[in-house]
């Protein structure tokens, strides 16, 4: 991928998310905060491509738990199931 070709894709995603920013700010009076933050947040493809890519890394530290029998790799899944469950 080109240089402008790169930056002509973040210029489509930062309109798409300030077209869906929009749409949440008309919504907002009937909607409420809290339901409009998530409404944001759930459109947000780089929050999909972050939980995509931890749940990928969950299942292969998953898989590989029993050939390496490391305590370190353990709690990083530990750690990044609970981030993964937090942003879910």
């Amino acid at each position: 991928m080109t240089t402008y070709e790169l930056l002509s894709k973040h210029i489509e995603d930062l309109q798409a998310v300030l077209d869906n920013h929009g749409n949440v700010l008309q919504d907002l009076p009937e909607a409420g905060v809290s339901r409009g933050i998530n409404s944001c947040a759930a459109h947000c493809s780089y929050k999909r491509l972050l939980k995509m890519t931890l749940l990928e890394t969950i299942q292969i530290l998953e898989a590989s738990r029993k050939a390496f029998k490391s305590k370190q790799l353990e709690s990083l899944r530990v750690k990044l199931t609970a981030v993964l469950a937090e942003i879910a």
